[in-house]
């Protein structure tokens, strides 16, 4: 079952679509990929995320093992505008910011699974909370697709 939503923490259990809504460059800022780091965890969990703000991609460099350092290697996704990217949420992602005199704008829709937990008792978006520990469900977390209806 596949629901969809706006933020949560359990970046395990979420597939995230970037879609370009002009050309992306690395002027602009387009959005970078660290290939494999979604293999990356500390005691079985996701990396922590080390800036709310995510305007500093290199902040995750204080988390990282000295092996992760070194495959630390960001390459651009360059999308055109119109184009997607797909990626889970334990993959380490994020731009460099705009150096540009025009815009970087995309639409990002994020999914996770059916049963996802709340992870904090701050809003979710405005003025909606999920208590922490409950079920991420209700009229701005629908289900989207569940098996049951294809029998």
């Amino acid at each position: 079952m596949i629901r969809h939503f706006t933020i949560t923490i359990q970046f395990h259990r979420k597939l995230q679509i970037h879609i370009a809504l002009e050309d992306q460059t690395e002027e602009n800022g387009t959005l970078y990929y660290i290939p494999g780091s979604h293999r990356w965890t500390r005691d079985g969990k996701p990396l922590p995320v080390t800036d709310f703000n995510f305007k500093d991609m290199e902040s995750i460099m204080t988390v990282l093992t000295e092996e992760e350092k070194k495959e630390f290697k960001p390459i651009p996704s360059l999308l055109k505008k119109g184009e997607a990217s797909f990626h889970t949420g334990m993959a380490v992602h994020g731009s460099y910011g705009n150096k540009s005199a025009s815009p970087r704008r995309s639409a990002v829709l994020n999914y996770f699974a059916d049963g996802t937990i709340s992870n904090t008792d701050e809003d979710l978006l405005k003025g909606i909370k999920i208590p922490k520990g409950e079920k991420m469900d209700g009229q701005f977390f629908p289900l989207l697709f569940d098996p049951k209806w294809m029998e």
